[in-house]
């Protein structure tokens, strides 16, 4: 029975946990002091208390007290640290990512750029840039708007965009000094040049650690906000549509993987030019992405099972024509934080918390009323997964599911997203990357009338002496807002608050 030390925490240390079990093994969850209380813990046979979830050395002694015999970093902090990787390797235990040699090659945006050019994967024109000069000649030569990028950058930091070549020469400098600050160590800089409303497609890759590797389809993951994913769906409704296009990046993602000799899951992502059709490779996440749950339900395959396998020396139990696609997932991502105010994470106590339960839709959490939201953390506080036989049927209910879901206490993006899900642009699948940050101020508009209309419906309820729709109040539910919409339905759908203000 082997024992599996899950270097991370929230709903990915659940859902590793949970993976872990289903294979008979024993998980290991590990804890910080302001975290001891977290649900995540309780997912492991055993917990161990470490000095952060970035202290290498930490994480190290925790497994070997464990006898742990395997390492899973889930994703964010170590999980393509290849030092990390390395320690645990040289320490007898198994890892459940890629090599060190693999993480150095494609985790690192410019190694990964020259190991595409020699596959034969083809990217956006793109110099290095060591100054201000330089950036400003580099973006003359490429034309156009350009973006700038340091190599190690990721999460939407680290990179900006400019509109002409005088802008370049301005943020280099901000670039290069947000990644150095965010991320350590001195960062690579160059310049690619920019596609306009560029679709992001990923390829799921998965590989053992004797050469064998497969591809597991394609995600579409262009529904973003400061360049950040917060809607996937699987497969991509523009490769469905253009299959030359999803044979290409398939073909280029395994091509990049052969040359680097992957190992384990990982993710290669392609900008797509929409007009033209062009594929072009921008960067590798080599670890298990946050998205990874709507590819398990295409294609039947458990990823992380197959990660832990792998990581014991097993060979992977699939061929390539094995893999296939059986309907379509959509996800969403419910983060806290506040729409109206650049996204920025909203903390607080979650008051009230009711999730989802269907046949069709899994959600993938860590959390509990009365539980705290931590801002030195990620604030995503669940992932909310449909399955349909088609497009169509996921989208009905991943709208259903997203209107049957309960969160207060804090600002959430939720009822954001169960605007996006309505919207014409989505039901037809015509979307990019700036899709939503153009289309923002109208769709948080409709949401503000949406809030409005709950309010003053709850309270029209309350002064007609409807007191038969009161419930016992929860949390701060003492106005009579919070009493009337507390066990309500979909819309209307009120939070405590409303744009900052008590609603009642």
């Amino acid at each position: 029975m082997k024992r599996v030390l899950i270097a991370a925490r929230g709903e990915i240390a659940a859902r590793v946990a949970r993976a872990a079990r289903e294979l008979g093994w024993i998980p290991i969850t590990i804890y910080t002091d302001d975290d001891r209380f977290s649900p995540h813990v309780k997912a492991g046979l055993v917990s161990v208390r470490v000095s952060s979830y970035t202290d290498i050395d930490s994480i190290i002694d925790a497994a070997l007290r464990t006898d742990a015999d395997i390492v899973h970093p889930g994703y964010g902090f170590l999980s393509e640290n290849p030092d990390f990787a390395t320690k645990v390797l040289e320490s007898g235990m198994g890892w459940a990512g890629p090599s060190p040699k693999a993480m150095k090659l494609l985790g690192d945006k410019w190694s990964a750029k020259h190991l595409a050019v020699k596959a034969g994967v083809r990217t956006l024109p793109w110099c290095e840039v060591k100054s201000s000069e330089e950036a400003l000649r580099c973006a003359e030569k490429l034309g156009g708007r350009v973006i700038i990028k340091a190599s190690n950058a990721g999460g939407g930091r680290g990179l900006r965009v400019a509109e002409s070549p005088e802008e370049a020469a301005r943020l280099y400098s901000i670039v290069a000094r947000e990644a150095s600050v965010g991320f350590g160590g001195k960062a690579i800089v160059y310049l690619e040049k920019l596609i306009d409303h560029p679709r992001h497609i990923e390829v799921q890759i998965l590989g053992d650690n004797y050469g064998h590797i497969v591809h597991l389809f394609e995600r579409e993951c262009s529904v973003q906000r400061r360049k950040q994913k917060i809607i996937e769906e699987a497969p991509s409704p523009y490769a469905e549509k253009h299959k030359d296009v999803r044979q290409v990046v398939l073909e280029s993602a395994l091509r990049l993987a052969e040359e680097a000799e992957y190992s384990n899951a990982g993710t290669i992502e392609f900008i797509v030019n929409p007009r033209t059709g062009e594929a072009f490779f921008i960067e590798a996440n080599t670890r298990l992405q946050v998205e990874h749950g709507v590819t398990e339900l295409v294609t039947g395959i458990d990823i992380v099972k197959r990660q832990l396998l792998i990581a014991d020396d097993k060979r992977l139990d699939i061929n390539q024509e094995d893999v296939r696609l059986h309907g379509w997932a959509i996800e969403a991502r419910v983060y806290a934080e506040d729409p109206w105010n650049n996204f920025i994470a909203s903390t607080g106590v979650l008051k009230r918390v009711r999730l989802p339960e269907s046949l069709w839709v899994r959600v993938d959490h860590a959390v509990e009323e009365g539980m705290r939201i931590n801002e030195r953390y990620d604030t995503m506080i669940a992932k909310i997964i449909a399955y349909g036989w088609t497009r169509s049927e996921a989208l009905e209910r991943l709208h259903k599911a997203l209107t049957e879901t309960v969160l207060s206490g804090v600002e959430t993006n939720l009822d954001l997203l169960r605007v996006i899900v309505e919207e014409e642009w989505f039901q037809r699948g015509e979307y990019n990357t700036l899709t939503l940050e153009e289309n923002l101020e109208r769709l948080l508009e409709k949401v503000d009338e949406r809030r409005r209309m709950a309010s003053l419906m709850a309270q029209k309820l309350y002064s007609n002496g409807a007191r038969r729709f009161m419930v016992k109040t929860v949390g701060n539910g003492a106005g009579l807002l919070g009493r009337v919409a507390v066990n309500s339905h979909g819309w209307p759908w009120p939070p405590t608050t409303w744009r900052g203000q008590q609603l009642a």
